[in-house]
């Protein structure tokens, strides 16, 4: 994602997926998926990077491989995006900075993909966590620096936001 991401028809084709149709149609998590991969293709991957990316070394402080589970219609696809949001996510990190406007919009890439995979219990609260720093991230950025967020970013982050708290049946504050 680059810093002009309305610019990237992948990014476009994905906020309007995710107004039209909705965070959890299989058309816009596929539309994720290839703008994680055409992303993942342009940058370098970080030092010390590589295929240790998505095992379950990686899973959070208290979930063990054994606690993963994945069922559904399109559990191979959701695997596969979340181990590229994750990947996509840490070398925006490593490039940018976790506070970086290419770094949040992968953030939220990274929580969609948590929040619809939803392979261990409290996933989608922690999707929860990095959807709404990211999309207050956005929106300092909007504020602080306008020509840095693009017309679709805070729509993109309400959007996600919203989605993930209906999943954990909260109501939106904002």
């Amino acid at each position: 994602m680059t810093a002009a991401p309305d610019d990237w028809s992948h990014y476009a084709l994905y906020a309007d997926r995710l107004r039209v149709q909705g965070p959890d149609q299989p058309a816009t998590v596929t539309t994720l998926w290839a703008l994680l991969h055409g992303g993942l293709t342009d940058l370098p991957a970080p030092e010390g990077a590589g295929a240790a990316v998505g095992e379950p070394s990686d899973l959070p402080d208290g979930v063990a491989p054994e606690d993963v589970h994945l069922e559904g219609d399109h559990d191979e696809l959701l695997a596969g995006l979340l181990v590229a949001a994750v990947d996509f996510q840490g070398r925006q990190v490593a490039r940018y900075g976790p506070d970086a406007p290419e770094t949040l919009r992968a953030t939220l890439g990274l929580a969609h993909a948590m929040a619809a995979a939803d392979q261990y219990e409290g996933q989608r609260d922690d999707a929860l966590v990095l959807a709404q720093d990211a999309r207050e991230g956005i929106d300092e950025w909007a504020v602080r620096s306008p020509e840095t967020i693009g017309a679709r970013d805070q729509e993109v982050a309400r959007i996600l936001h919203h989605w993930i708290l209906d999943l954990l049946g909260e109501d939106p504050t904002y």
